[in-house]
């Protein structure tokens, strides 16, 4: 069952993480580059923790920023209340009309993928970073206990937090905490205290209308996002350092991942560092992409992004910018500041 991890465990977790990481691959020459990366990387952690114990609406640059916790938005929740970021179009830029969803990793906020989102309202469109149940790892959950022999751990436990149906024994999260109904909620919410933004268009009666949303996550939330789009029908579904979900007792991807989608292949994107070994859960270095290919039919040639735009015209993106970190450093580098143009590509065309 997923754990209520605090906010400040979480950051901890990540400081004392990146530090093993970075720390432990690299030259000796490079400790006083290394010791100014990790003091940005602890500064910017415990700003985070600040905002999301203390969350201000305001403005950043020319645009406006809105830190909302989610009980603000419903009475029928109490945990996982970091605040969800929410952005409108930058003022002056043309409006996508769509709204942008994206659902951090695991123990994550919406914070530490600000830059990401922030840039997502310069192009135009309707911006939500998630926040939802997500304390512990789905590779964690069904590769442990009883989870380990129940074939249907990985597609009951990701449901079950995308939709509140009571599907899984390994987690309990009802269908208001759950990521669909809290962005059901955070939307009612926007329409009646930001009228005149535009927030109303996402709905239809008292549904998510899902042609006009384009859901992307980051690790944990990359699987709940693909999942999504086998569900529904997405505008578009990008995937970054993942999906991962991989059975060790059965040696193999879980099924769902070749399920029937309702949404194509072809509005699927990703972006991976071509040695993360986080996403890679099964040692394999081409399990990802591999998925992306064979279970999802993201189609064209495995490209790395340092071939510019665009791309092979491909939808399945690696990079190799952050060599030489660690483990974590390279399991977060997709979301890291310096890959506007690519973000551009995958989720905000």
């Amino acid at each position: 069952m997923f754990s209520f991890v605090s906010c400040r465990y979480i950051q901890s977790f990540v400081i004392i993480s990146l530090l093993i990481s970075i720390l432990g691959c690299k030259k000796e020459s490079d400790d006083k580059k290394d010791f100014l990366n990790l003091l940005t990387l602890g500064l910017y952690a415990r700003s985070c923790a600040g905002q999301n114990a203390f969350p201000s609406s305001g403005t950043v640059g020319t645009l406006t920023r809105l830190q909302i916790p989610p009980s603000q938005t419903s009475s029928g929740i109490s945990n996982y209340n970091q605040p969800h970021y929410v952005f409108p179009p930058q003022s002056g830029v043309t409006k996508k009309n769509i709204l942008s969803v994206f659902y951090p990793g695991t123990g994550s906020s919406p914070c530490e993928v600000n830059t990401f989102l922030q840039h997502g309202a310069t192009r135009g469109y309707h911006v939500v970073g998630l926040s939802y149940p997500n304390g512990e790892a789905v590779n964690t959950v069904c590769n442990q206990g009883d989870a380990k022999s129940d074939s249907s751990c990985f597609e009951n436990l990701r449901k079950e937090v995308l939709t509140g149906v009571d599907l899984s024994p390994y987690v309990s999260v009802d269908v208001t905490n759950s990521i669909e109904g809290r962005l059901l909620s955070l939307i009612q919410y926007l329409i009646q205290s930001r009228p005149g933004e535009g927030w109303d268009q996402f709905l239809t009666g008292n549904q998510m209308n899902w042609s006009l949303v384009y859901v992307g996550g980051h690790s944990q939330g990359s699987g709940h996002a693909a999942l999504q789009g086998k569900n529904r029908t997405l505008g578009r579904v990008s995937l970054y350092s993942g999906v991962s979900d991989y059975s060790i007792k059965d040696s193999n991807l879980p099924s769902w991942m070749g399920g029937t989608q309702n949404t194509p292949g072809s509005s699927y994107y990703g972006l991976i560092h071509e040695n993360d070994p986080i996403a890679n859960f099964s040692g394999n270095s081409n399990q990802v992409t591999n998925a992306w290919l064979n279970q999802f039919s993201m189609t064209g040639p495995i490209t790395n992004t340092n071939v510019g735009l665009p791309f092979n015209n491909s939808r399945s993106l690696v990079t190799t910018v952050c060599n030489g970190m660690g483990s974590f450093g390279l399991h977060i580098c997709p979301m890291t500041n310096g890959f506007q143009s690519i973000w551009n590509y995958i989720s905000f065309p």
